[in-house]
């Protein structure tokens, strides 16, 4: 599913959720299980490794295929938002259509933290950083998060697709393609599990006014809508750190409100435009 959630999410969470030693020598604790499943994976020679734009196509087409992705022109979503560990669960809305797009993030004892992207120019609202345009790296990494199927759209934002690795863990194949966007710098890391070619997990780094945010986001339980394959369970590790959200409601090519995508401020109400547009009319 989409992942503009997490990013949206993940940047805010630095400032408000990855803080603590204790969270830090649980992290450190963690690492030597992490080093020794990855010791203990068989990986083929570089020489060996299928073409990247050829596992991407696969992907796609374990998705649904891409004409059925083209079809797809607008969407609503409703999903549970949880901090893991953190007694804290809420709940989210997502408005889609084209490029343009609009999120609202819930949370009990927080407030509403909300983002949106109208004509490429992004931005984002929540209680501790009030309201930003995104910019830079930030706002490439977002608009990235605009896309339904990253494996169909990799194009739009990368320039190069390279094979880095296959390896064998639990009787299981596994791909690592990376995406790299030469003009942003950003890269992107899907692991693809080469027994039904879907994207596992993927690796980024989220952009902040706090930094870079090192953040492994696992996908899961795939569900069947319109013909098309979507993962209805994210978790995003921070490391320090775990958001998971989980989609409740999704439905396809509907009308949305297209009045919450531009940025706050930028635009004039509605009902502010139709005596303007009437005294135009009018001289």
């Amino acid at each position: 599913m989409r992942r503009l959630q997490l990013v949206c999410l993940t940047g805010w969470m630095a400032l408000v959720g990855c803080g603590g030693e204790a969270k830090k020598a649980e992290a450190a604790k963690a690492a030597p299980a992490v080093e020794a499943t990855q010791a203990d994976a068989k990986a083929p020679p570089a020489s060996d490794l299928p073409d990247a734009t050829e596992l991407l196509a696969k992907v796609v087409e374990a998705s649904g295929g891409a004409a059925k992705l083209d079809e797809i022109k607008s969407f609503y979503q409703e999903m549970t938002v949880e901090i893991l560990g953190a007694g804290i669960s809420g709940a989210g809305k997502t408005w889609s259509k084209g490029d343009d797009f609009y999120l609202e993030i819930t949370l009990p004892g927080v407030g509403v933290s909300t983002g949106g992207g109208k004509a490429g120019k992004l931005w984002t609202l929540d209680p501790i950083q009030g309201l930003r345009e995104l910019t830079g790296k930030e706002a490439a990494m977002a608009e990235m998060g605009t896309s339904l199927n990253i494996a169909h759209d990799w194009k739009r934002f990368f320039d190069k697709a390279e094979t880095v690795k296959v390896e064998e863990v639990g009787g299981k194949k596994f791909a690592e393609v990376v995406l790299t966007a030469s003009k942003s710098g950003n890269t992107v890391t899907l692991r693809i599990d080469l027994a039904d070619n879907r994207v596992v997990s993927q690796k980024l780094k989220q952009f902040s006014s706090m930094g870079e945010i090192p953040v492994e986001v696992t996908l899961a339980d795939y569900r069947e809508q319109n013909g098309v394959w979507f993962a209805f369970e994210q978790v995003a590790d921070m490391k320090l750190q775990k958001l998971k959200t989980t989609t409740t409601k999704l439905e396809l090519n509907v009308p949305v409100d297209e009045s919450k995508f531009a940025l706050p401020g930028s635009e004039p109400p509605a009902d502010a435009k139709a005596p303007a547009e009437a005294d135009g009319a009018k001289k």
